[in-house]
C-alpha cells in the first residue's frame, strides 16, 4: 500500500537540478510560462513552516517545481515564531528568508518591521478567493473541525457540532485541544450557541467562561500540530481540535481516524519574506509559486486542503474538491485575522494565564 511517507519523499537537490526527478520535472513543466532566471541571492533559501505531513508535501510539489526551474536550494525548517523572528531581524541574525504564517501573525509582524512587504509584481494576485494583505499572501485555507477514532467512537458516539464537543455527559472521552486561544475562542462560542456568522467581534468574557465548562475535561493542551493526530491513534484522547488535511494524510497511512467537515473554523495559511533578508528577490519569486494555481492544486490533492486560486480548483481531484468546506454554509466559520491582529497579544496573555490556574 502506498504510504504517504512514500508519497511526500521529495527528490534530492541532485535530482532536480539534473533533471532526474520525475516528480519535480513534471511540476516543474506544469509551472511553466516562467523561464529559469538568475535571481540575485547570497546562498540558499531557508524557508520555514510548521512541520508534519503538510510541510513534506508543500516540498515535493511547490518547492521540488521551485528548485528545479531555477536551480535554487531551498533548506526547510520547522517551527516559524514571531519571537525568534524578532530576534533575528533585530540582531541582523537571519536565519530564515521564507516563512509560513497566519494572516494575523503577518499583520502583526509587518506593522512591528518584521517582514518585507510583498512585492506583487513579482507575486501574482490573479483569481485569489482569499484577500491578499500587505506583508503575505495567501497560498491555501484550511478547515479545523473535530477528529475522533471511528473504531472506538462509531457512528452517534462521538460529537459532530461543537456544542456536541462540550457535551461531556452525552459524549465522554478525554479532549484535546490546542494550546493557544485562536480557534479555541471560536469554538467555545459555536458551544455556547453563537452562530459561526455572528462570531466577531468575539465576546471574549463569554468565550472564556465556556472554555471553563470544557477545561476539566481537555487531557492535552496540544502546541505540535502532528500531536492532533498521534494523541488520538495512541489512544491518549478521544476528541480532538483538529484540520481535515492532516487528518487525510493519516487515513491513506491507512490509520483509524475520521473528521467531521461539518461546522469547520476556516483560515487561511499565508506565506511571507524575512525584512532584510539577502535572498529577497529569490524569496520572493518563491512565494510566487506558492500562488501557482497548478502547484496548489498538486499540494493540495495531497493534503486536501483548499487553494486560495479559484483558478487552482480546475486542477482538484474530484473526491478532494467534494471534501472542500463550503464556504457559503452558515454553520461554516470563516477566521477574522484582522480581529486577531488587533487583539491576539492580549487575549495570548490572557489565555495563558487563564491554562495556568
Amino acid at each position: 500500500m502506498t504510504t504517504t511517507k512514500d508519497r511526500l519523499d521529495a527528490p534530492t537537490r541532485r535530482d532536480l537540478l539534473r533533471g532526474a526527478g520525475a516528480g519535480a520535472g513534471a511540476l516543474g513543466a506544469m509551472a511553466a510560462g516562467l523561464p529559469t532566471l538568475a535571481i540575485a541571492q547570497d546562498g540558499p533559501i531557508v524557508w520555514v513552516a510548521y512541520g508534519g505531513s503538510t510541510q513534506e508535501a508543500q516540498k515535493k510539489t511547490i518547492v521540488a517545481a521551485f528548485m528545479a526551474d531555477t536551480g535554487i536550494e531551498v533548506i526547510p525548517a520547522s517551527g516559524p515564531d514571531l519571537a525568534k523572528l524578532k530576534a533575528q531581524v533585530q540582531t541582523g541574525n537571519l536565519e530564515w528568508d521564507v516563512i509560513g504564517v497566519i494572516g494575523s501573525q503577518a499583520i502583526r509582524a509587518g506593522r512591528a518591521g518584521l517582514l518585507e512587504k510583498m512585492d506583487y509584481s513579482i507575486v501574482d494576485t490573479a483569481d485569489l478567493d482569499i484577500p491578499p494583505l500587505e506583508y503575505c499572501a495567501p497560498y491555501y485555507s484550511y478547515g479545523g473541525g473535530i477528529g475522533y477514532d471511528p473504531a472506538r467512537h462509531p457512528e452517534g458516539r462521538h460529537p459532530t457540532n461543537w456544542q456536541e464537543f462540550w457535551d461531556v455527559e452525552r459524549f465522554p472521552g478525554r479532549r484535546g485541544l490546542r494550546n493557544r486561544p485562536d480557534e479555541n475562542l471560536e469554538m467555545a462560542l459555536m458551544a455556547d450557541g453563537v452562530a459561526a456568522r455572528d462570531l466577531y467581534p468575539l465576546d471574549v468574557d463569554r468565550a472564556f467562561a465556556s472554555l471553563d465548562r470544557i477545561k476539566p475535561h481537555v487531557s492535552h493542551w496540544i502546541a505540535g500540530t502532528p500531536q492532533t493526530i498521534s494523541l488520538l491513534t495512541q489512544n491518549e484522547i478521544d476528541f480532538v481540535f483538529t484540520y481535515s488535511g492532516r487528518v487525510e494524510a493519516a487515513q491513506r497511512d491507512g490509520q483509524s481516524v475520521a473528521y467531521v467537515y461539518e461546522n469547520n473554523i476556516v483560515t487561511g495559511a499565508y506565506v511571507a519574506v524575512t525584512r532584510g533578508s539577502r535572498n529577497r528577490d529569490a524569496a520572493m519569486r518563491l512565494v510566487s509559486y506558492f500562488l501557482k494555481p497548478e502547484l496548489q492544486a498538486a499540494f493540495c490533492n495531497i493534503m486536501g486542503y483548499g487553494p486560495s486560486k479559484s483558478t487552482a480548483r480546475a486542477h482538484l481531484e474530484p473526491e478532494v474538491l467534494a471534501r472542500q468546506p463550503d464556504l457559503q454554509d452558515p454553520g461554516t466559520a470563516i477566521t477574522d485575522v484582522e480581529w486577531w491582529a488587533e487583539n491576539g497579544e492580549a487575549v495570548t496573555t490572557r489565555f495563558k494565564t487563564w491554562l495556568l490556574t
